[in-house]
């Protein structure tokens, strides 16, 4: 099937979820000490800005991949809606995050965060990988799909490490996670940016 509604759908889903995440950024509403009151916020802050750039990173390389797509089919479709799954359970994830970070719960809340990071990150690699095999699908040239893979299993593998890192030392897996999620935005347009200079050359 054409990948316009799928592509609509999906962009409508990352939309609202990103848009869900800022929710939970509280206004003080007493003038007095405002910047203390800001800073006593941080780990809500820190979430914001690790889930905004892990689902801008995830959207970017989607938004790659389905823009050379020249159709879908239901394997794609299901992996798709797996993907949307784990990304929209990300703002409940934060919030336990940013809640219970430097609380008696931080481990647990940590390795929830993580683990959906990685359980979203491994669908994006999935459907990478999915059509690299199905070569009916796409105009990609085997050779960049091959990088992608590579790259995007990178990313899980890094997140995985993390998130069992978490267990152990879970202010530091928050630090992990934070580089990891921009690193998903610098990689995708990176290697747009690679196969545009391919295509001039």
């Amino acid at each position: 099937m054409p990948t316009t509604r799928l592509e609509a759908f999906s962009d409508g889903v990352f939309a609202i979820v990103i848009t869900l995440l800022v929710l939970d950024l509280k206004v003080p509403e007493s003038p007095d000490r405002l910047l203390g009151q800001l800073a006593d916020e941080w780990p809500f802050f820190l979430g914001y800005l690790v889930s905004f750039a892990f689902i801008g990173g995830v959207w970017i390389a989607h938004t790659g991949l389905t823009r050379l797509l020249d159709a879908a089919d239901s394997v794609f479709l299901g992996l798709n809606l797996m993907l949307l799954l784990f990304v929209s359970f990300l703002p409940f994830t934060t919030k336990l995050l940013t809640t219970h970070m430097v609380d008696a719960g931080q481990r647990v809340a940590v390795v929830m965060f993580g683990a959906n990071l990685t359980l979203a990150g491994l669908m994006s690699s999935l459907l990478v990988s999915y059509v690299a095999r199905a070569h009916e699908l796409s105009g990609f040239d085997p050779a960049d799909l091959a990088w992608l893979v590579r790259q995007r299993w990178a990313g899980v593998a890094l997140t995985t490490l993390s998130t069992v890192i978490s267990a152990l030392l879970p202010k530091a897996a928050v630090v992990f996670y934070l580089v990891l999620s921009l690193l998903l935005i610098v990689q995708p347009l990176w290697a747009m940016r690679r196969r545009a200079n391919v295509f001039h050359h």
